[in-house]
């Protein structure tokens, strides 16, 4: 019989007397049974790969349906046979263990089939009626590929360039699986055969790879990656990888390296030192080495602490990594290390320098309000504060930057409370304990900040704001917070700016609340929004703010409303409604400022609720190249308005403010051309008024006899009726004698103009000229 394929796991064994005993009945009946063989192929084969031959299995794994049971590795690819070895024909696979129980599979009519994406587990495999086939159960189940390098016993994951290592490979694939040794290079690139000797990593078998030694020699230096991947046109059908392995090459020579050159006391730093394997060596700090600490049982270093020195012997991997830290001397540190079996040497220069903070925080605080304390570490993980020499706070976080930053409430923390220059010190990693005495203790770092009362200030962004419109309120203060509240022209009557506010304090709806923040630079802002049906007139705006112990001292609460509810109005602040701005005005000043001894602030500014007015004074005729001087009237206290003229030419738009009522514009005319030009005023928020100016040549006359002498005088003030939106009126005529004060800026010199007869006179005694002066010369 020609070689008949063995089944694996289980397959059916034929032994070499067997083989021999079915060759000579083979001759004797062979008119009487077909060749089992000739139906089967053999089952392996040889491939050359890169010049060495391999023996590899097929792309699928034979098996007879003779009802013995094997086992499969879900991936690979099964051709069956009936029992004598010839064709099965369809072969039905049905799940018989739980959670595959009932589930079918088909093969192909050749009885092929792809266990891809099968679930593990017993089937039972039957062909169809007559095909020989007897009720076999086939297993699947998977497989593992563990990769490991390793130099002897030991799990490398970096050595030194030429080394060897070995890849130990573990799974449970037949040794005939053909498979790759995937090894990419440090440059990415995919090497088939070793460089150093030419062993073949490219299309080889299990067998060749489970013990393979790998020589480093010549490598280049840098990141490998290895991998096992089955090929399966050798594997019988099975595409399969292992993890990825990483290997790092690095030189053979003995060298030191430090992860940081610069420190400061007591902070670690981890030398590595590379070389050859199994090389003894020994770690030497010199210049100082009774301060340099190698703690004990941290990453390589000896189990119990050495100062200065040790001797040691590299791993297998060629890599050894210490920890060390230097105490109490500042300056710079040479470690040494040195191979003993040949004497050289490596080193590397560490400089350590004082613990350092720095900070990075105002100089100046006003009690009440919280002093932050920031700034950067050169080290450590925590800060540890002192003010006047007590530990005020501990276990301060040092960010990943070196930064750190604590709030503390003032005057509550000690030290905080009395104005003047107060001292803040920080430790880093101080291991401290609140309100202990730090004074004979050497501080890190220290920073002086001049303790304050500070001021309350207030101002309005305008005077005037038109109901639906909003305002702003801001300014300075020495707390954490102010209370602003507003009271209406009717005081708690009537409907105040904005009853939706009201409503949420329980306050009637003459008066609106706010509670606003204080920033880190004391500053404070709140816009106030004003409802529609607003009640026009004078609003009274109380702005208040606690003293240095943080509450109000009239109704000993930092609560307004809640000290005012209790204290005044039993409990109901609606009862306010009955209360006049006089009346609510002396409520406030008995809770805060009126008590004896208070350090309250308030601040009173006064807002006027009512329509928005512009409006434009008329304006007379006036020679081009004269300036433009634009007037007129707002209630807009303090607000800019835009001042636009257009005509025949633009000629610009200007800002002007608000101040006592009244705004100015000055336009140039050099550039304009004569005609008439309409003027705008506008708030920016809709509120305008509009007229018109003439821009006219200068009137020149003929010189007139001299007038008599009159006491008469006509006035050259303009006329103040201001006009506003939306009637627009015909500009003011004025004599030709007068200069309004809306037109030339300088008065218009009246010059007498030749008239056509002069010139003529002078042409006629020109020519009598000419001819006596002609007669005189021919006479001579």
């Amino acid at each position: 019989m020609k070689d008949v394929k063995k089944g694996v796991l289980k397959k059916e064994v034929v032994t070499q007397r067997m083989v021999v005993t079915a060759v000579v009945i083979a001759f004797a009946f062979a008119t009487l049974i077909a060749p089992v063989a000739a139906s089967v192929k053999p089952a392996t084969q040889t491939i050359t790969s890169y010049g060495q031959d391999f023996t590899v299995n097929y792309d699928n794994i034979t098996i007879r349906l003779d009802g013995n049971k094997s086992s499969v590795i879900v991936g690979q690819v099964i051709q069956f046979y009936n029992a004598t070895g010839n064709a099965s024909g369809k072969v039905t696979l049905t799940g018989i263990s739980t959670g595959i129980t009932g589930e079918i599979r088909y093969s192909d009519a050749s009885g092929r089939i792809d266990t891809s994406g099968m679930k593990t587990g017993d089937y039972n495999a039957t062909g169809e009626p007559g095909t020989g086939c007897n009720e076999t159960t086939i297993s699947i189940g998977e497989t593992a590929m563990e990769l490991k390098l390793k130099k002897g016993t030991t799990t490398v994951t970096s050595i030194p360039q030429g080394t060897r290592i070995t890849v130990k490979f573990t799974s449970s694939l037949d040794p005939n699986d053909g498979v790759t040794l995937k090894v990419t290079d440090p440059g990415g690139n995919i090497m088939r055969t070793n460089p150093a000797d030419g062993t073949v990593f490219d299309k080889v078998n299990v067998s060749h790879v489970t013990d393979l030694e790998i020589n480093t020699a010549g490598w280049e230096l840098g990141t490998y990656k290895f991998q096992i991947s089955t090929e399966d046109e050798y594997a019988r059908g099975l595409r399969k990888e292992s993890d990825e392995v990483k290997l790092e090459i690095v030189s053979p020579e003995l060298k030191l390296k430090a992860a940081k050159t610069e420190l400061v006391v007591s902070e670690k730093v981890k030398l590595t030192v590379t070389g050859v394997s199994d090389r003894n060596i020994s770690i030497n700090v010199t210049k100082g080495g009774e301060y340099a600490y190698f703690e004990g049982g941290i990453s390589d270093n000896p189990a119990s602490t050495q100062i200065g020195n040790f001797p040691d012997r590299i791993d297998a991997d060629g890599k050894r990594e210490y920890v060390v830290y230097f105490v109490e001397r500042i300056g710079t540190y040479t470690v040494k290390v040195r191979d003993l079996d040949s004497a050289v040497e490596d080193s590397v220069d560490i400089s350590v320098s004082k613990k350092k903070v720095t900070f990075t925080m105002p100089n100046t605080c006003m009690i009440g309000a919280d002093l932050v304390v920031n700034g950067t570490a050169n080290t450590g993980k925590t800060v540890d504060i002192a003010i006047e020499n007590r530990i005020v706070k501990v276990d301060v976080a040092i960010d990943t930057k070196g930064k750190f930053e604590v709030k503390l409430p003032t005057p509550a923390t000690a030290g905080t409370s009395v104005e003047g220059a107060i001292k803040i010190k920080a430790f880093i990693d101080g291991n401290f304990s609140l309100e202990q005495d730090v004074r004979d203790e050497e501080d890190d770092g220290s920073f002086m900040v001049l303790m304050t009362t500070g001021t309350l200030t207030a101002e309005s962004s305008t005077t005037l704001v038109p109901p639906g419109d909003s305002f702003t309120l801001s300014g300075i203060a020495p707390g954490k917070t102010v209370d602003v509240f507003i009271a209406g022209p009717k005081g708690g009557g009537g409907r105040g700016m904005n009853t939706a506010n009201s409503d949420v304090y329980g306050l009637p709806h003459g008066i609106i609340y706010e509670a606003e923040s204080v920033s880190s630079d004391f500053t404070w802002s709140v816009e106030i929004d004003v409802q529609e049906d607003a009640d026009t007139g004078t609003y009274l705006v109380f702005v208040l703010s606690p003293g240095r112990n943080g509450i109000y001292d009239g109704i000993g609460d930092d609560d307004l409303l809640n000290g005012l509810k209790t204290k005044y109005f039993g409990g109901d602040l609606s009862r306010l409604a009955g209360k006049t701005q006089e009346q609510i005005n002396a409520t406030l000043w008995d809770a805060t400022i009126g008590t004896a001894g208070s350090d309250d602030y308030m601040k009173k500014i006064t807002i006027k609720v009512g329509t928005a007015e512009v409006k434009l004074y008329s304006l007379a005729d006036i020679d081009i190249g004269s300036d433009l001087l634009v007037t007129g009237t707002s209630n807009r206290e303090g607000h800019s308005i835009i001042v636009k003229v257009k005509g025949p030419v633009d000629l610009g738009t200007k800002f002007a403010t608000v101040e006592n009522g009244k705004f100015k514009a000055m336009f140039s005319t050099s550039e304009a051309l004569t005609g008439e030009y309409t003027i705008e005023a506008d708030d920016g928020e809709g509120h305008m008024a509009i007229t018109t100016v003439n821009i006219i040549t200068p009137v020149r006359t003929l010189a007139s006899p001299t007038p008599a002498p009159t006491n008469s005088s006509v006035s050259t003030i303009p006329h103040e009726v201001p006009e506003s939106t939306p009637t627009i009126q015909s500009p003011t005529m004025q004599p030709p004698t007068i200069q309004p004060e809306n037109s030339s800026a300088s008065t218009l010199l009246q010059l007498p103009v030749p008239g056509f007869e002069v010139v003529l006179v002078i042409i006629a005694v020109l020519t009598v000229y000419l001819l006596v002066c002609r007669t005189g010369k021919r006479k001579g």
